[in-house]
């Protein structure tokens, strides 16, 4: 929006988001104290997050492995999966990071 030179305001970007938030059409991740990051929610497949804890750098994945685990552990517990996240802090090879 800067680049086109519309000018919105600070309050109205934050009121904006907590409505996309409240009607679960944006997902917000909490990646650290100070480091979020926005989504889009709806139609929006499985995936999942690495995240290299030096550099902030998050990388999605998705793996039907996982789908396949949840499944059998609510089976097993009588439980219904409604969503799930999943967030594995690490560190990337050097190479990776350039």
């Amino acid at each position: 929006m800067k680049n086109k030179n519309y000018r919105v305001s600070r309050a109205t970007l934050y009121n904006t988001i907590e409505l996309l938030l409240d009607s679960n059409l944006v997902i917000k991740h909490q990646f650290g104290k100070n480091i979020a990051q926005f989504e889009k929610a709806y139609q929006c497949a499985q995936h999942d997050h690495l995240i290299d804890i030096e550099t902030g750098k998050v990388i999605e994945f998705c793996d039907p492995r996982i789908h396949e685990i949840i499944n059998t552990a609510s089976e097993m517990h009588n439980f219904t999966a409604m969503y799930h996240s999943l967030y594995i802090y690490g560190n990337l090879d050097d190479r990776e990071k350039k």
